[in-house]
């Protein structure tokens, strides 16, 4: 599905994935909802970005306690500037705290609720996911191809609008729960090991 700069909305966009869209987007952190017609592509995928944290959740043990931020994490270039960390500097009561990190190595990896790796990655990307293979991270990327590799949400644009695609089966090795907030809005495949992704109409809900 498309979240972009101008908001333009596809004709015979059914009313439920429409106020699914309001719904993703009225979640944006107080500035950017209101300056649509002017984000660049990057500003309105760090928001997307950040906000994955609010529909996704991570099995017991992948936080060392309670009060521990869920660290966003980025691998190799990092094509955003100043705009995650700004997101992050406006937190929501009550909500589990984001930290925005900037690895120098695979080595910390680990440590990582959510990996965005880079498009200056790309030649070590199947490295990666083998690294993180028993590990709870949902991984993000845009590169092509990114989603039926092995990747868990892939960003790309295509005629100036922001889409996303969710492998679901990626998540679901992970041990991680997409809400169906989120999968209204996303192309969804299923890769399951050893077979060829397929995009499917449906997924199975979380709320």
């Amino acid at each position: 599905m498309v979240l972009s700069a101008n908001r333009k909305q596809p004709c015979g966009l059914s009313r439920r994935r429409a106020v699914a869209i309001l719904l993703l987007w009225a979640l944006l952190p107080g500035g950017l909802a209101g300056q649509t017609n002017t984000a660049s592509e990057y500003e309105v995928k760090a928001a997307m970005l950040y906000n994955l944290t609010r529909f996704v959740e991570w099995p017991p043990g992948a936080f060392p306690d309670g009060r521990a931020p869920t660290l966003l994490c980025i691998l190799g270039r990092d094509p955003f500037g100043d705009s995650l960390t700004s997101l992050a500097s406006r937190q929501t009561p009550g909500a589990r705290p984001v930290e925005i990190r900037r690895l120098r190595s695979e080595a910390e990896l680990h440590v990582c609720q959510v990996l965005y790796i880079s498009s200056s990655e790309k030649k070590s990307v199947d490295h990666i996911f083998l690294a993180l293979r028993s590990s709870s991270t949902l991984t993000v990327g845009e590169m092509a191809q990114f989603a039926a590799r092995g990747g868990m949400v892939q960003f790309s644009l295509e005629e100036k609008q922001v889409r996303f695609e969710v492998n679901l089966d990626a998540a679901s090795r992970a041990d991680l729960r997409i809400s169906s907030r989120l999968l209204v809005l996303a192309k969804v495949i299923r890769n399951q090991a050893g077979n060829p992704p397929r995009e499917v109409s449906g997924a199975s809900p979380h709320p």
